[in-house]
């Protein structure tokens, strides 16, 4: 298959920009300074280059599109040569030596340097002990050993070695020790190769909490706060338990400011504790007004409204009203596109009442009903659901249990469903799901706006109960994990799983509750909706375009469906751009990603994968992204056979028909699918 014009175009825009980065870099000296193109290290086996070049203050020409000139210092580097051998002595290398720098010169003057370095042997630790520590019990102590990030048999490191005092501290605070001290030395012996490190150990008495005493509640009871902390008198102190009482307490959602702090530590073995709150209205009221556009549907205006009363008969139970209006143009409002007949109003009406601390610190009562009336390019339908359920939060650990009861009605798929078993076919007038939800999400990240470091995981598992039309078992693990890159940016993974088991292969599965890869947040080289299995619609006239029958018809239009099965790898390198633009990230991607109808075989005829780029825009509410995807493999569909009704009323029989990025020009028969999707939103993607 030729590539398309398209395509031509980036790749010749590619290759100029790769061309004119690479001829870029000056030459010109600066008050008879070279330009310095690169610095070289031969014989760094144990640290990187990268590494090395942070830790000096000399810099190579640097820069993509336009270079940065950097000039060389003879007398400058003199003194880099040393900070290179001190940052090997703080990795343990005693040894480590420069022996020669090289100074190598293109035809232009430009300064190459080559930087050999012996490294010599690493100092190992030998011997790690600890002195003063007699009142801790023996098996803490080697639970407070086994939590420290050096030991013998390790290589030295002064960060480390560092980083343990710190840990050590921590670890006999959380056992009790609210005094402790800790202080430390280091035997070296360059000649032998060792380090012997002695941690000196001060415990100090071990504490108990004492009373909890609140400070600035007015309308909220202050045995219900102490309640909510967990903490009681005689519990052995941790400073984990003062950071648990402060997120319980705020979790409340009673009080705009919660602090929660020890008393001076004045009465051992008791340690009081002080909650000091600021209370929030009881009654507030929010507006909001925004919209959203897509390449098959507009939301304009989008209209929010929400109320919450913090104390509903008095107490802490919480009841929470929200309305969220727009109307839904599809395609598009633009006359000669807007169809009114699959345009409309759509509607999401809950309320929510919330009873905190049942029975235990932290688990709470959670009841909700909703309306609400969906609409989107393929599909529309009504519905009304009650849910109830327990929720246990702590730490970074969240566990909740609910059951779900929801109605549907005015169910409506565009296109033909008779061969597809589901929520329309099932229920041609109305149906009902009942199902409990065990959820469990852990939660380590750094930061839920914008992490940076840390991991993330989810799972929740459903089971059909009745009264209900459908019967299944639903499960959809999602894993994520961020590893920071030094000043280069942030590196983000993804691996998502879902599956929905019918009790036949062929079983109805609800339509509402299958699969749907595609968008802003999952698979970016489809538009929403719109990767995985697919049904024909508006089937073509007779003769126009050339190439359609009589009465076998084939369709102009796919509508996605989803899948019983989905799989979803995506990685991305969240580049920090200030350099262009303060609050800039330039984001690299790749979303792989499946959906098919076998759960059991989630890979079945391999992923696809879509390759982009992102701009990020950094603001407190989260990033404004704009990503732009290409899929570079992808799978064709065909929709089934089906009886339809075409634009003039006719019943034809739709053929099988092809869905393909890979169309032939003027082939009748085949619906092109596009290579390209751009996504505007506001949130990271994961």
């Amino acid at each position: 298959m030729r590539p398309s014009y398209v395509e031509l175009v980036l790749a010749r825009a590619l290759a100029v920009l790769l061309l004119l980065s690479a001829c870029a870099t000056p030459y010109q000296p600066f008050e008879g300074r070279p330009v310095l193109a690169a610095i070289r290290f031969e014989g760094n086996h144990s640290i990187s280059g990268g590494e090395l070049l942070d830790h000096i203050a000399t810099a190579p020409t640097s820069g993509f599109f336009s270079k940065t000139a950097r000039y060389y210092d003879a007398d400058l580097f003199a003194i880099d040569i040393k900070r290179i051998e001190r940052w090997y002595n703080q990795k343990g290398f005693y040894e480590a030596k420069v022996e020669n720098v090289e100074e190598l010169r293109d035809d232009k003057g430009r300064v190459t340097l080559l930087v050999k370095i012996n490294e010599g042997r690493r100092a190992v630790v030998r011997k790690m002990e600890f002195t003063g520590a007699e009142a801790v019990p023996h098996d803490e102590l080697s639970d407070v050993d086994d939590a420290l990030p050096i030991h013998p048999g390790d290589g030295f490191d002064e960060d480390l070695y560092e980083k343990a005092k710190d840990v050590l501290l921590e670890q006999l605070r959380e056992h009790g020790f609210a005094r402790a001290k800790v202080r430390g030395r280091v035997e070296v012996a360059p000649e032998e190769g060792s380090a012997n490190i002695v941690f000196e150990v001060d415990p100090g008495d071990r504490f108990k909490f004492g009373d909890v005493t609140v400070s600035g509640n007015q309308r909220v009871a202050s045995d219900e706060i102490v309640f909510a902390t967990g903490i009681r008198r005689g519990d052995r102190f941790t400073p984990k338990a003062i950071a648990l009482a402060q997120q319980r307490v705020y979790n409340l959602g009673a009080f705009s400011g919660v602090r929660v702090n020890l008393e001076p530590l004045t009465d051992p073995p008791f340690a009081g504790v002080r909650v000091n709150v600021r209370e929030a209205p009881i009654h507030t009221v929010r507006l909001g007004l925004g919209g959203s556009a897509e390449e098959s549907r507009w939301e304009l205006p989008r209209l929010r409204a929400e109320y919450t009363n913090r104390s509903l008969l008095g107490g802490l139970r919480r009841l929470e009203l929200s309305n969220t209006a727009g109307y839904a143009f599809v395609p598009n409002p633009f006359p000669g596109q807007y169809d009114p007949a699959r345009s409309g109003i759509t509607t999401l009406t809950s309320a929510q009442l919330t009873i905190p601390n049942m029975f235990v610190p932290g688990l709470d009562w959670i009841s909700r009903a909703e309306f609400a009336r969906e609409i989107q390019s393929s599909f529309s339908y009504d519905d009304v659901a009650a849910r109830t359920g327990l929720l246990y939060r702590r730490a970074e650990h969240t566990v909740g249990l609910s059951l779900n009861f929801v109605r549907y009605f005015k169910v409506d798929v565009r296109g033909d469903t008779t061969g597809v078993p589901g929520i329309v076919n099932d229920c041609p007038i109305s149906c009902t799901l009942t199902y409990p939800e065990l959820r469990y999400s852990y939660d380590g990240r750094d930061n839920a706006i914008e992490p940076t470091n840390g991991f993330f995981g989810t799972i929740g598992l459903q089971q059909t109960l009745k009264p209900g039309t459908f019967s299944y078992f639903r499960i959809n693990p999602d894993l994520r994990g961020y590893a920071p890159l030094g000043r280069i940016g942030v590196l983000a993974l993804r691996v998502e799983y879902g599956g929905l088991f019918t009790e036949t292969a062929n079983g109805a599965s609800p339509f509402t509750q299958r699969f749907f890869f595609g968008g802003q947040n999952e698979q970016r080289g489809y538009q929403p909706l719109q990767q995985g299995p697919k049904i024909g619609a508006d089937p073509c006239l007779e003769n126009n375009p050339p190439g359609c029958g009589k009465t076998l018809r084939y369709a102009t239009t796919a509508v996605g469906i989803g899948g019983k099965a989905a799989a979803l790898v995506s990685a991305e390198l969240r580049i920090h751009a200030d350099f262009i633009l303060n609050h800039l990230g330039i984001v690299p991607f790749v979303d792989a990603s499946n959906v098919t109808n076998d759960p059991k075989r989630p890979l079945e005829g391999g992923l696809e994968v879509a390759p982009g780029l992102g701009l990020r825009y950094l603001t407190p509410f989260g990033p404004v992204r704009l990503d732009v995807a290409y899929l570079v493999r992808v799978k064709d569909v065909f929709t089934p056979a089906a009886t339809a009704t075409d634009s003039t009323g006719a019943t034809v029989t739709m053929s099988r028909t092809r869905v393909s990025a890979s169309c032939p020009d003027n082939t009748a028969g085949c619906i092109p699918l596009p290579r390209f999707a751009f996504h505007v939103s506001l949130g990271e993607a994961f």
